[in-house]
C-alpha cells in the first residue's frame, strides 16, 4: 500500500519543481539577457581601458616629436648639429620611442648630397646613430615621407617594414620640418615599434583571460577557442596587431568581412573606416563573435577586443550552473523536511485507517485517536466518532426498514397478481368469429394500463386505456375504470354512451386530476361492422391480409376524468372476414433504447408490414422487436397491446 504522506510529499515536490522549473526558466532567460549585456559592458570597458593605453604610447611618441622639433630645426645649420640632437632627444624621452630620425629635402644640405637621413635608434641601453639615406633607401617615395611633407601638423604613417635603421615593423609620427624662412625642408619623425605594442596587447590579453572568476589555460585547446583577443588595423584594413603575429601587415580584415553577406559586417567596416565607436556580432576566421571597436585618435586606425560567443556561453552556463546546484539543494531540503513534517501530522490518519478496518469488521465500537490539535484531522476523527454512532442507528433502522419493505413487496406482488387477474383471458372467449390475444406489461410491479372485452348480444366490446401516472395510484384508478367500463358495457350499446358516463363518473370529486386515455369498440360478429369512440387515445391499426394496414381514423377528444359535461364523438367502419384490430398505448411507441432514443411509429409500421394478421404472432413480433431496441434498459411507462381478427 503507498503511503499517504509519500504521496502528498511527492506531490508538493512536484508541483515545487514545476514551478520553480517555470521560475527558473524565467531567471535563465533574464539571466542570459543580463549577463550578455554585463558581459559586453565589461569587455566594452575592456576595449575603451586598452584604447586609452594605446593611445597613451601614442600620444606619448607625438609629445616627444612636438617637443624636439624646435631643437632639430634650431639646428639646421649643420648636418650634425642636426643628428646629435636627435641622440640629445632621443634620451631624454620614454623607451616606448624607438627612435628619432630626419629626413632632407634632396641637397638641403650640399656636402651631404641628394639624401640626408640621420637616425638614432635604442639599441639596448646604447643608442645607435646612422645616416641611412641612400639611392637604395630612396625614403622620397616612402609613405611617412610624402604624408609628413604634405601635413601642417603631424601625422601616422601606416606600419611598414625599416630594412635600414630598425630592421623591424615601424609606425612612425612625423610632422615637416621648416627653416627660418617658414619653409618646409624635410620632416622629423619618431617611431614606435608594432612588436612592442603587439607584445604589450598580447600581455593585456593573457591577464584579461587568465584572471578573474572565469580563468582561461593558455595551453587548453578548449579554452583557447574562448579566448578574448585584441587586434589594431590600419586605414586599409591591414593587421598593425594581431595575436597570430603572422597576419600582421598580410592579412587584410576589412577584405575578409566584406566578402561576407553580412550586413553587421559591412557596417562594421564602414564604421571603422569613418573612426566610429561600436558593437557588432559577426563571424571572423569562421567564429561567430561579438567585436567591440573604437577608434586610434590621429591615426585613422581601429583598435577591437574580441569577445568569442563560446565565451559568452560560457559565463551564462556556469552563472546558472551555480543557480542550478542552489536550486536543487534547496528541493532536497524542502523534500526531507516536508517528508517528515507530513509523516508526522499524518500518524492520526492511519489510527483512523486502522479503526475504520475494525468498521468494516462490524466493530462499530473500535477506539479513536486523541488529538491535541484543533484542525481538519481532529474534525475528521469526531466526524468519524459520528460515524460509528450513526452507523450503529442505521444498522438498528435498516433491519427494521428492511423488514417494512419485505412486507411491502411481498403486498405489491400479490397486488400484481390481482391486477393481472382482473384482465380476461382469450380463453374465456369462445367463438368461432374471433381471435384475440393481448399483452400487458407494468414498467413496476403494479401498472396503469388496462384492457377488457366481453359479448353481449353476438357483439363484442372492447377497450384499452391509459391511466397517467404511475405504481400503485394508477393501478387504483386502472381497476375502478375497468370496473365501470365492464358495469356498462352489460347496460349500454353505444361506445360514445360508455365513455361519456365513464367520464361523468371518474371527473366527478376527482381531486387527484388522474386521467385515463381510452378507446372503447364495439363489434357486431355477424357483420363485422364496428362502433367506437375515442378519448383522448392513440388511433389503432387495421391489417388486412389481401392489402396494406392502416390507421383507423379517429377524432380528437379529451381524455376520460379530465373534466365533466364532455360530449364524446362515435365512429363507425366495416372490417372485412380476416381483418385484425391492433391496438396499444404510448409504452410500445414511445419505449426508450440505450441512446435514449424512442422505439417510434416508424418501426411499429416496419413490424406491422412484415407481420401477418395473426394476433398472436403480430404481438410476439412487436414484443420482440421492442425487446431488441430496448435491450437492459430500464423502461419508464407500461406497455399493453390488444389485437382482435374478426372472421365471418
Amino acid at each position: 500500500m503507498k503511503s499517504f504522506s509519500k504521496r502528498i510529499t511527492r506531490r508538493i515536490v512536484i508541483a515545487l519543481v514545476l514551478t520553480l522549473a517555470l521560475v527558473a526558466a524565467a531567471i535563465f532567460y533574464e539571466a542570459f539577457r543580463t549577463m550578455e549585456l554585463m558581459t559586453s559592458a565589461y569587455y566594452g570597458h575592456v576595449a575603451d581601458i586598452e584604447n586609452e593605453s594605446v593611445e597613451k604610447r601614442l600620444h606619448d611618441v607625438q609629445v616627444a616629436i612636438h617637443n624636439s622639433i624646435d631643437e632639430v630645426e634650431w639646428q639646421l645649420y649643420n648636418p650634425d648639429s642636426v643628428t646629435m640632437a636627435l641622440v640629445d632627444k632621443l634620451k631624454l624621452n620614454p623607451r616606448s620611442v624607438m627612435g628619432f630620425g630626419a629626413a632632407f629635402e634632396p641637397n638641403f644640405f650640399p656636402r651631404e648630397g641628394s639624401w640626408f637621413e640621420p637616425y638614432a635608434v635604442w639599441e639596448g641601453d646604447d643608442i645607435e646613430v646612422a645616416q641611412i639615406g641612400d639611392a637604395s633607401h630612396n625614403y622620397f617615395n616612402f609613405d611617412w615621407y610624402r604624408k609628413g611633407m604634405e601635413a601642417d601638423k603631424g601625422v601616422w604613417s601606416e606600419p611598414y617594414f625599416d630594412d635600414s635603421g630598425a630592421k623591424t615593423i615601424l609606425c612612425t609620427y612625423v610632422v615637416p620640418i621648416h627653416d627660418k624662412h617658414g619653409h618646409k625642408v624635410g620632416v622629423f619623425g619618431g617611431d614606435l615599434s608594432v612588436d612592442m605594442l603587439h607584445e604589450y596587447l598580447k600581455g593585456k590579453d593573457l591577464k584579461t583571460n587568465t584572471e578573474g572568476v572565469l580563468r582561461l589555460n593558455e595551453k587548453n585547446e578548449s579554452d583557447k577557442k574562448r579566448w578574448v583577443y585584441t587586434f589594431i588595423v590600419g586605414r586599409e584594413g591591414y593587421y598593425i596587431t594581431h595575436p597570430d603575429k603572422q597576419r600582421i601587415l598580410r592579412d587584410n580584415l576589412f577584405e575578409a568581412l566584406r566578402q561576407k553577406p553580412d550586413t553587421v559586417a559591412e557596417r562594421m567596416v564602414r564604421e571603422m573606416i569613418a573612426g566610429k565607436k561600436g558593437i557588432a556580432k559577426t563571424l571572423i576566421d569562421g567564429v561567430a563573435v561579438t567585436v567591440f571597436y573604437t577608434p586610434l585618435e590621429h591615426t585613422g586606425w581601429s583598435l577591437a577586443v574580441v569577445l568569442p560567443e563560446s565565451r559568452l556561453k560560457m559565463v551564462v552556463f556556469k552563472f546558472c550552473t551555480y543557480l542550478m546546484s542552489f536550486i536543487l539543494m534547496g528541493l532536497l531540503a524542502v523534500y526531507i523536511i516536508c517528508r517528515l513534517t507530513i509523516h508526522r501530522s499524518t500518524r492520526p490518519l492511519r489510527f483512523l485507517a486502522k479503526s475504520a478496518d475494525e468498521v468494516a469488521k462490524g466493530n462499530f465500537n473500535a477506539p479513536l485517536p486523541v488529538l491535541k490539535h484543533d484542525d481538519e484531522i481532529r474534525l475528521l476523527r469526531d466526524s468519524f466518532g459520528n460515524m460509528q454512532q450513526s452507523l450503529s442507528r442505521y444498522i438498528e433502522e435498516l433491519k427494521t426498514t428492511t423488514a417494512q419493505k419485505s412486507a411491502i413487496e411481498s403486498e405489491l406482488s400479490i397486488a400484481h397478481d390481482i391486477q393481472m387477474s382482473m384482465l380476461p383471458s382469450p380463453m374465456n372467449i369462445q367463438h368461432s368469429s374471433l381471435t384475440i390475444h393481448a399483452m400487458l406489461t407494468p414498467a413496476r410491479d403494479v401498472g396503469g394500463d388496462l384492457y377488457d372485452y366481453l359479448i353481449r348480444d353476438n357483439r363484442l366490446f372492447f377497450c384499452i386505456g391509459d391511466v397517467s401516472g404511475k405504481g400503485v395510484p394508477a393501478a387504483l384508478f386502472m381497476s375502478t375504470a375497468r370496473g365501470d367500463f365492464r358495469l356498462l358495457a352489460e347496460t349500454e350499446s353505444e361506445p360514445s354512451s360508455i365513455v361519456t358516463r365513464m367520464n361523468d363518473i371518474m371527473a366527478y370529486d376527482n381531486e387527484l386530476s388522474i386521467f385515463v386515455t381510452f378507446f372503447v369498440d364495439v363489434l357486431d360478429l355477424e357483420t363485422g361492422h364496428l362502433y367506437y369512440c375515442n378519448a383522448g387515445h392513440k388511433a389503432p391499426f387495421v391489417l388486412s391480409n389481401n392489402k396494406p394496414y392502416s390507421a383507423l381514423a379517429i377524432k380528437r377528444s379529451l381524455p376520460v376524468g379530465a373534466i365533466t359535461d364532455v360530449t364524446y364523438t362515435q365512429q363507425e367502419t366495416t372490417l372485412a372476414p380476416g381483418d385484425t384490430l391492433f391496438l396499444y398505448t404510448d409504452g410500445l411507441d414511445e419505449a426508450e433504447g440505450a441512446a435514449h432514443k424512442m422505439f417510434g411509429m416508424e418501426r411499429i409500421k416496419e413490424v406491422l408490414q412484415k407481420t401477418a394478421s395473426d394476433p398472436q404472432t403480430l404481438i410476439e413480433n412487436m414484443k420482440k422487436a421492442v425487446g431488441e431496441f430496448v435491450g437492459d434498459t430500464e423502461q419508464s411507462d407500461d406497455l399493453t397491446m390488444l389485437a382482435i381478427q374478426w372472421k365471418k
